[in-house]
């Protein structure tokens, strides 16, 4: 099919959108009306502006009040948006923006850390997905606002809502709202000292506590403002300070690589493909009608059960400054916040283990296994290699059994300054003049350290919660755990990541009133330019290495007699078999090296709640480090145990280890640079500079009927401007050339030279294509091998138009129609604009491109669409409406992992076409639903049920259109690096479009009377995907079943100025559960389930 017949129902529903609101405002201008009078109109827009700004007052009055405000903005806003109020974000325990959010219609949250691991849960809300996609932009005040976690956008996380007046959620836009939203936008607003004249304190004081965690964690929070009146004007002057402690637990248990086995239980895993821990394979073992197998079981291989800790510190200041005038033709705005936030995280984990799927377990001999009626395993306990005296202790018997400790710490500040000017020229032009400047720092700091032993594994399914439970096996003495004899130093992994950005912007406008009665309102015009440079550095726990096992050494001496102090003495599993000591004689163990690991119980205070058994006898284990491990990591004590420990067990396999004393040689030049701890390769350096423009022209018409037609056109225009530098460099000839592989040492690369490197052995797992090439090809690809670098610091440009038409029909009744369409568009993050590397062989043997490179793209464009929105809404009392809306959302060059071919050309003339893999704008599609909401106050009912009032949304979408983007087929990489993709497995690209739930339902039911005022609220969510694949092996599609959480506060005003007040989060003690898909049928079981906290805070606030 030709592109233009592909995209030609796309552009026929643009034009036919365009065309009809075109239509419908020409034929409003035909129209005869009578218009209303200009002291009516202004007297409205009065109305309309006092009901925007009060929501920045701070008020101790009802959620009642919220609601109609809320529903004014709703109601009289140019474009789609809702929004939350201070007094709704105060009224339920939102400790964060992002848990705020998740109640305004069509938004949803992650609850994962980050959403390829779904093995470490987040209290609080993380990401943000408006219609079921990412593409959100982030302003404070109508600005841009980013952090500095590797993004273009705000982590919501780090803002406190207390020093907030409202949250807006536009889901569409008006062309003088900066660009760069495809979702939506959400915009945090401050309050301000001119919105609330006079002095003002208002504050509160809050004490948390989570009843897994069992700790108690403070808030408070205070709100001082003022206004002078003086001969000159008005001065107003705003100070608040923000201080809030979580502090919170959370338990999983977890069911690892359930696969189909032959029911006989004889045999391993029955997988489609071959897979390690390198990824999949490319030959498959079955096709979609022959998997699953006749006669198979489901298996899980092993389980876990973890416990985490963590514990957000987050301080906040602002600062507001304002000036008016007597006669109001001038306001000056200065703004400083600046938001501080910590996140400590501390996890005990015990994981079985099965490396690579080379073994799977069996039943605990004497016992069987209980299965439901589709063949899902139910019950039983696992185990393996019993009577193996050369895979366990003794022949006990026993599934490896990791304890592993995670700490993290990560801090960032986020700073924002801002001044904005205010003009009114003459009665009908006004204009305004902002300056911004926002700077963003990052540091994190991770630390693993994992013991290991083997144990049985006493599984049960049949119930909510996993049933984990880690047992000694048949033989086993008495103190088998707790001695720590068996257990022994197994891998250290580190990571370190440092971010910095900053932004500078500049922004004008002017609003000229064409006049009062005519279709033609108000043109605006303006323009915005703005410079980002972001610097990311993250080595991105690239440094496992192994500190000892048992087929490695011990006393420093391997098995193979290599170390200082050999010969090798076989230590205390070896039983004197044949060949033993290579496979179970070695190792290094708690006694040992007694100081650097330690018997913890981490899991024996009320795992799970009670809900399942305690994991592992006394719930404890030998666990690394002291009890400041990740202060002993940053201070070098742990590399320096490490470094003693590696010499004692002269593993092979710690090479790796550590970010520390890493040095890098640079692929294209072969110089050596130490790292510092960041490797070049792990740095990214990228500026963005845009420049935009727009014109916006407002239109009206009143009609004598009572309706009403009012609406905007605009256009904006926007040039981005990327700078990163990129080095690319010709193949060296050393690889063929050096005299240690055959060569003349000449630098000249000889077909003879390649044939002479093709007739040796190729390293194990490595393919050797090029061996494949004959006369003049092979002569070619010799001829290639130059060693050149090509810099390549050209500047990266693209520019866009985005129209916007926003059209709005009011009956005067409550009745109003609403539409809009604009096109909008979504930068790449700047990390993919960053390319560099050397050129290999690009597999083509007989024709095509030689040469070849996966790495980032400097040809990326940003992710472009159409948003189509029709409303229907009706108001039928100051807090009461219904509302029904469809959209849709027209996309274009969703960035996945793409192909193409780029012309190199080398300093000296050599130029050859390579084949670039890398992020690419491949992906299409449409996504629509609709949402409808309800609220409603129940004054008509009798008595003290008068008081009641609910709160009801529900939310549909469908993203079936879209597949999973920056995932490569089978047989290609396993590791991103870069750019470079991920190995999808063969059931990933049959899911759909990842965080999408086709269903969200919000209901909230609330009373106010008198001084007493309760509220509760239900969030739920369908299922949805996670990640088409999992971080690890064997990396499956891993989806969130449905679920949802209770929310209830009870509020008691004890005098005009003072409230008090109980919260509670979670109270259903709801779990939050996973699974993995196992098949081509989407056959889903159970991977995980998280039980946190229930938190309860006790309040008291005061205004004054």
């Amino acid at each position: 099919m030709k592109q233009s017949q592909i995209f030609a129902p796309h552009r026929a529903w643009r034009a036919l959108a365009l065309g009809t609101a075109s239509s419908l405002a020409l034929a409003m201008v035909a129209q005869p009306a009578y218009a209303q009078t200009a002291d009516q109109d202004e007297d409205e827009q009065t109305d309309e502006d006092v009901a925007v700004d009060s929501q920045n007052v701070l008020v101790v009055s009802g959620y009642r009040a919220s609601l109609e405000s809320a529903q004014n903005i709703k109601r009289n806003a140019d474009t789609v948006v809702d929004a939350i109020t201070a007094e709704d974000i105060g009224a339920l325990p939102d400790r964060s923006v992002a848990e705020s959010l998740q109640r305004v219609p069509g938004v949803n949250i992650g609850r994962f850390e980050k959403p390829s691991d779904p093995d470490r849960f987040s209290v609080e809300g993380t990401g943000v997905i408006i219609r079921g996609l990412p593409y959100v932009r982030s302003e404070l005040n109508g600005r841009d606002i980013f952090s500095a976690t590797g993004g273009t956008v705000l982590s919501f996380n780090d803002v406190s809502p207390e020093l907030l007046g409202r949250v807006e959620v536009f889901k569409n836009v008006t062309a003088d709202m900066t660009e760069g939203a495809i979702a939506g936008v959400v915009n945090l607003v401050t309050r301000k000292p001119l919105d609330n004249p006079g002095l003002n304190l208002a504050g509160s004081a809050e004490a948390n506590y989570g009843d897994l965690r069992g700790e108690w964690s403070p808030t408070f929070n205070v709100l001082a403002s003022d206004t002078f009146d003086t001969s000159y004007g008005t001065f107003g002057l705003q100070l608040a300070y923000s201080y809030s402690e979580l502090k919170s637990r959370t338990d999983a248990s977890q069911i690892a690589d359930p696969c189909y086995r032959d029911a006989s239980l004889t045999g391993g895993c029955l997988r489609v493909f071959d897979v390690n821990s390198g990824g999949f394979g490319d030959t498959p073992n079955y096709t979609p009608d022959t998997f699953p197998p006749a006669n198979s079981v489901l298996v899980p291989q092993y389980a876990g059960v973890r416990t985490t800790d963590l514990d957000r510190d987050r301080e906040a200041i602002s600062a507001v400054g304002q000036f008016e005038t007597l006669d109001g033709d001038l306001r000056m705005t200065f703004e400083y916040l600046r938001s501080k936030t910590s996140f400590f995280t501390e996890e005990y984990a015990l994981l079985g283990r099965i490396d690579d799927g080379v073994s799977s377990p069996e039943p605990r001999p004497g016992e069987s296994w209980q299965f439901d009626d589709n063949g899902q395993f139910l019950s039983g306990i696992l185990t393996d290699n019993v009577g193996n005296a050369y895979a366990t202790p003794f022949g006990w018997g026993g599934i490896p059994l990791d304890s592993l400790r995670f700490l993290r710490d990560t801090r960032s500040v986020t700073q924002d300054m801002s001044y904005d000017i205010e003009m009114q020229f003459t009665d009908r032009l006004r204009g305004n003049l902002e300056a911004q400047y926002i700077t963003s720092d990052l540091e994190r700091d991770s630390v693993f350290g994992a013991m290991s032993t083997w144990a049985d594994i006493d599984l049960d399914l049949s119930g909510d919660t996993p049933d984990v439970q880690f047992i000694a096996p048949v033989g086993a003495p008495a103190d088998y755990f707790t001695s720590g004899y068996y257990t022994y130093y197994w891998f250290g992994l580190d990571s370190r990541e440092r971010n910095d950005g900053d932004l500078f912007s500049i922004k004008g406008d002017l609003e000229y009133d064409i006049s009062d009665e005519g279709f033609l309102r108000k043109a605006r015009f303006g323009a915005r330019w703005a410079a980002r440079d972001r610097t990311t550095r993250n080595t991105n726990f690239s440094t496992w290495g192994n500190l000892s096992a048992p087929w490695a050494g011990r006393a420093g001496c391997a098995p193979w007699n290599a170390g200082p102090n050999c010969p090798f003495v076989p230590g205390r599993l070896f039983t004197g078999l044949p060949g033993q000591e290579f496979a179970i004689a070695g190792g290094a163990f708690t006694d040992e090296f007694p100081d650097y690991s330690q018997y913890v119980t981490p899991f024996a205070d009320n795992f799970q709640r009670g809900e399942a058994g305690t994991p592992i006898p006394g719930g404890g284990a030998y666990f690394y480090g002291g009890d400041d491990f990740l202060q002993d990591y940053l201070n070098g004590v742990t590399d320096q145990q490490w470094d003693e420990i590696t010499r004692f067990s002269q593993t092979p396999e710690a090479f790796n280890l550590g970010v520390n004393g890493r040095s890098y040689t640079d692929p294209v030049t072969g110089q050596v640079v130490e790292c510092d701890p960041y490797c070049p390769s792990e740095i990214s350096d990228v500026t963005e500079v845009t420049a935009a423009a727009y014109a916006r022209l407002d239109f009206a018409r009143d009609f004598d009927s009572g309706w009403s037609f009012a609406g905007n056109l605009g256009l904006r225009y926007v040039e981005t401007r990327i700078k990163t530098s990129a080095l690319i460099g010709f193949p060296q000839p050393g690889q063929f050339d050096d005299p240690s592989v055959g060569g003349n040492g000449d630098g000249v690369v000889q077909p003879s030279e390649i044939d002479t490197v093709c007739a040796t052995p190729a390293p194990p797992g490595q393919q050797r294509q090029y061996c494949l090439l004959t006369g003049a090809r092979q002569a070619e690809f010799a001829s290639l091998f130059t060693g050149e670098p090509i810099p390549d610091n050209r500047e990266i440009v693209f520019d866009h138009w985005l129209p916007a038409l926003n059209l709005r029909l009011d009956s005067g009744t409550g009745v109003v129609i609403r539409g809009a369409v604009s096109k909008g568009i979504s930068r790449p993050d700047l990390q993919l604009f960053s390319a560099g590397g050397l050129l290999g062989f690009s597999g083509r043997v007989d024709d095509g491109p030689l040469l070849g490179i996966s790495t980032g793209n400097r040809n990326l464009l940003p992710t472009e669409s159409w948003n189509y929105d029709l409303s229907l809404e009706w108001y039928f009392d100051r807090v009461g409406s219904l509302t029904a809306a469809l959209f849709a959302k027209d996309i274009e060059g969703i960035v996945t992992t793409g192909t193409g071919v780029v012309n190199y050309t080398s300093p000296s003339g050599v130029s050859e076409d390579v084949i670039v893999t890398g992020p690419a704008n491949d992906l299409s599609g449409t996504l629509k639903g609709f949402e409808i909401a309800y609220q409603q106050t129940y004054d008509f009912l009798p008595g003290i049920l008068s008081g009641l009032g609910s709160q009801l949304t529900y939310t549909y979408v469908d993203g079936g259109d879209f597949r999973n983007p920056n995932l490569s087929a089978i047989g290609s990489p396993s590791v991103a690096g870069g750019a470079a993709p991920l190995n999808g497995g063969p059931f990933t690209f049959d899911q759909p479009l990842a965080g999408i739930s086709e269903h969200t339902v919000n209901a909230t039911l609330f009373y106010e009377m008198g001084p007493i005022a309760l509220r509760t609220a239900y969030n739920w969510r369908s299922e949805f995907l996670i990640t088409p694949r999992d971080d690890i092996f064997p990396f499956s599609p891993i989806w969130q079943e449905a679920g949802g959480q209770l929310d209830a506060s009870i509020f008691y005003d004890v005098s005009e100025n003072v409230k008090i007040g109980v919260q509670g989060v979670n109270l259903l003690d709801e779990i939050t559960k996973t699974s993995q898909v196992v098949d081509f049928d989407g056959t889903r079981v159970t991977r995980s389930a998280f039980r946190n906290d229930r938190r309860f805070t006790f309040l008291a606030r005061f205004k004054f």
